[in-house]
């Protein structure tokens, strides 16, 4: 049977290739949507790490030629600034930050251990920052004023960087190479910290010192403050006008973490959305342009069809054949995707969909075009089925 539909499928190569290609494209954008679909689902189902409720983003903006040359200055400045916002009675705690959650700013880097090469995002808080954002502490502690005294620049890095530098092996005490002669220290685990939030992929994260003596860590330009629930907006004029008299030269925007959340997830569910609805119409498409092709090819087929009723075959045997046909026309774009598809691992997609995404969206494309071939097949198939052999001595 299976060499008899070959042979008829390869007798129709021509009218055929249309469909395989029609299917293999909607195998490969289904399979992209899908990835995508599975991918952030999973992401939005785990823990961020920290709380963005009542959380406000004061971002200063400095000159840079000044930043550059004032030093000490600018850093006492920064943290009169600081002290000055915490105390405000609106403000529960306050923490320094130079690249916070869903601020569209990211630093990057990579430490070598044992040979190996270890990708991370990292930032530069000052010690209030765990209070400000309700992180985890699951190993060790937080910075505190304890490291003023530290001859080596402290971290804290959350689990995954644990488990990615250091193994099984419990990390408090350990040491990363940041030059040539300056080690830090591992002071404290923290949960998983996703700081781009829901749709961001698992990381390692890192988190440096801002010193109030600056011995270590770099400035940060953000003041993140953990407000009292219910404060009014009209606190934001109050304190950006607090804070532009300490320091006249430095502009100052406020911001809400949940406003900046909702920026975030607008931008990067945008694609997923455009790609949801380009899959969509293009299926759509598909189906009824896959549709029309096989009732058109029922009708030519007349006088075979015809011929194989007069020679005994049923209508459901018929019925058969043609979605087996269809069925095997779909697994050749099927077959032509998948050799496709199996080469992305090798093109390093892996640093971008998680194996378990990359799986279910393949197993959810296949799923869905085979439904798709098979439901419309459905109709002409059933044509098929009601021919009777005088039709085809009817048929021209």
């Amino acid at each position: 049977m299976i060499r008899h539909l070959l042979k008829l499928v390869w007798n129709r190569k021509r009218a055929n290739a249309l469909i395989v290609a029609e299917i293999f494209i909607s195998f490969l954008v289904v399979f992209a949507v899908l990835t995508g679909l599975v991918m952030f689902g999973a992401a939005w189902s785990n823990p961020i790490g920290f709380d963005w409720h009542n959380v406000w983003d004061v971002r200063m903006d400095f000159d840079i030629d000044g930043r550059q040359t004032a030093g000490q200055e600018l850093h006492d400045d920064v943290m009169r600034m600081l002290a000055e916002a915490r105390a405000f009675p609106e403000v529960e705690s306050a923490a320094i930050s130079n690249t916070p959650p869903y601020s569209f700013s990211n630093t990057n880097g990579s430490r070598e251990i044992d040979g190996r090469r270890v990708e991370m995002n990292m930032d530069d808080v000052t010690d209030d920052f765990a209070t400000v954002m309700k992180l985890k502490v699951i190993r060790g502690r937080f910075f505190n004023a304890e490291d003023d005294a530290a001859n080596f620049p402290p971290i804290v890095i959350d689990r995954n960087a644990a488990i990615e530098l250091f193994g099984t092996v419990d990390a408090i005490g350990k040491k990363l190479q940041e030059d040539e002669n300056l080690y830090s220290r591992v002071v404290g685990v923290v949960e998983p910290f996703r700081k781009d939030g829901e749709t961001s992929l698992p990381m390692n994260f890192v988190f440096f010192r801002t010193s109030p003596t600056r011995k270590y860590g770099r400035l940060g330009s953000h003041i993140l403050l953990r407000v009292r629930p219910g404060t009014p907006a009209a606190f934001e004029e109050k304190l950006a006008t607090r804070l532009q008299q300490i320091a006249p030269k430095v502009t100052f925007r406020v911001r809400h973490m949940d406003a900046m959340r909702t920026s975030m997830l607008r931008t990067r569910l945008a694609p997923l959305v455009l790609g949801g609805i380009v899959g969509l119409f293009l299926i759509s498409m598909v189906t009824l342009g896959l549709t029309g092709v096989l009732w058109q090819n029922v009708t030519r087929r007349t006088r075979e069809l015809g011929l194989r009723r007069a020679l005994g075959a049923t209508g459901p045997a018929v019925h058969r054949q043609i979605l087996l046909e269809v069925a095997l026309l779909a697994t050749v774009a099927v077959i032509v995707g998948t050799i496709l598809i199996v080469q992305l691992p090798i093109l390093g997609v892996f640093r971008i969909v998680t194996p378990s995404a990359f799986t279910g969206g393949f197993l959810g494309a296949l799923a869905t075009i085979y439904g798709l071939t098979v439901l419309c097949g459905l109709y002409p198939s059933w044509l098929a089925s009601r021919l009777q052999p005088a039709d085809a001595l009817r048929y021209e």
